[in-house]
């Protein structure tokens, strides 16, 4: 039996391989663009743009990780149902169940290893790659910068530039200006400029040549001047989202379970004071309402992303339910057809649980429910489909209702498309009684 349980094993890794492999491509794919626009547009070297794709695989692989375990389990026995080597196990005495729990251990063996991978080495990645996109902000931080947009990223300025050079920063008829108070303070024009940083966290540093500078007093309207200049140096800060959300603290994103644990129970004590607080009126009453809801939601999400690491590696097992009978069930449609059935599949749960995501934050449904809700309904689902393909009670045809031209509603309009003289030839050629 051992050697039994060995050949299905092995039948798993080669599906398992390339699901894993195809699927981490065609996320990635998005995300390539958007880099290779930084090495050919933005001048940023080869090695550091590896290095993001170094911290940013980890998140991708704890969702493609799982979808990979449904695809192998599903195209192992479909492979040998196909072959009727599943029919001769039953012949011999072998149910489907022994066949399936050694995968199931395994499943249930690569959960645990998903959720300290999860919980450990995507967090720390997660907030490398933040880091090292604020890193590349500040030795680059003309990458904010577009010509023929007016840029509001900088507080208490406005700039627009005509042309501008990606690779060299060299920039061409330059406008800034100056606001105060919600009014026009001053006026910089320049023929030419570059950026320059001085290596100081959200500051960019304009060097302008070859203009003027107009400005009006605001103690005196009346009063106005012109200067003209050779070079001008400006100091903006830099006020973009990239440095906005690496200022910011850790996320829920880029912690582990124990500082999220650590977060929810300062959230509560914040919570129990807040309610404990007495208010004298109805404003006050309304703003400690307000106050206790921002804390619960903040509460409900770190509570989300707690259940979401355990939710995520444990869909392997639930998944491998589901993949080993319907890898029996369809075993006529081929390789494509159950790659096209685990992702589509697989979308499915993803879906559930991006909506019990937002249903937990905003609570209305237990944080726990909200993101296992989705592993139990697989279970559930793939326990009854397992029991079904044992006793040899289910097959492929329960799926057609997928096919919309199956529906009535669907026939019918297909069958008034069609041309006449197509009804009055199928007419002719029935039989006379069906007529």
């Amino acid at each position: 039996m051992k050697i039994l349980h060995r050949y299905v094993l092995a039948e798993h890794v080669g599906p398992f391989v390339f699901a894993v492999f195809t699927a981490t491509f065609v996320l990635l794919l998005a995300r390539i663009f958007k880099m290779m626009e930084l090495i050919i547009s933005k001048g940023v070297d080869v090695l550091t743009v590896g290095e993001l794709f170094s911290y940013f695989l980890p998140s991708l692989l704890a969702m493609t990780i799982p979808m990979a375990v449904m695809v192998a389990s599903l195209m192992a026995f479909g492979r040998l149902s196909s072959d009727n080597e599943i029919t001769a196990l039953k012949s011999a005495g072998v149910s489907l169940y022994r066949l399936v729990w050694p995968v199931l251990i395994a499943g249930l063996a690569m959960a645990v290893g998903m959720y300290l991978f999860i919980d450990r080495v995507v967090p720390a990645s997660n907030l490398r790659f933040k880091d090292l996109m604020l890193s590349i902000g500040m030795k680059r931080p003309d990458l904010e910068l577009k010509e023929r947009v007016f840029i509001q990223d900088f507080p208490g300025y406005e700039l627009y530039i005509e042309k501008m050079d990606d690779r060299t920063g060299e920039m061409r008829n330059v406008t800034i200006f100056q606001m105060e108070g919600g009014r026009l303070k001053s006026t910089i024009v320049a023929d030419r400029g570059r950026v320059a940083s001085r290596n100081v966290r959200g500051l960019v540093v304009l060097e302008l040549y070859d203009g003027e500078m107009h400005e009006v007093s605001s103690d005196a309207p009346d009063t106005y001047r012109r200067l003209r200049f050779d070079k001008q140096v400006v100091n903006l800060e830099f006020e973009s989202e990239l440095v906005r959300t690496a200022h910011a603290a850790k996320g829920d994103r880029e912690m582990t379970t124990t500082e999220m644990r650590a977060a929810v129970n300062k959230l509560a004590e914040g919570i129990a004071m807040t309610r404990a607080e007495g208010t004298a009126t109805f404003v006050e009453e309304k703003y400690q309402l307000q106050q206790m809801e921002l804390l619960e939601r903040r509460r409900n999400e770190y509570l989300v992303e707690i259940y979401k690491k355990t939710a995520i590696p444990f869909a392997c097992a639930a998944l491998v339910l589901v993949g080993a009978p319907m890898g029996v069930i369809i075993r006529r449609g081929g390789k494509g057809a159950g790659f096209s059935f685990s992702i589509g599949f697989f979308l499915l749960y993803y879906i559930m649980l991006l909506a019990g995501e937002a249903f937990g934050d905003r609570g209305m449904m237990p944080p726990f429910l909200a993101m296992w809700l989705p592993n139990i309904l697989l279970t559930a689902f793939g326990a009854w489909l397992l029991t079904r393909a044992v006793r040899g009670m289910v097959s492929f045809a329960f799926l057609r209702f997928l096919d919309v031209r199956r529906w009535p509603v669907v026939r019918r309009v297909l069958k008034k498309r069609r041309p006449r003289w197509a009804r009055e030839d199928e007419a002719r050629s029935a039989p006379e009684g069906s007529r």
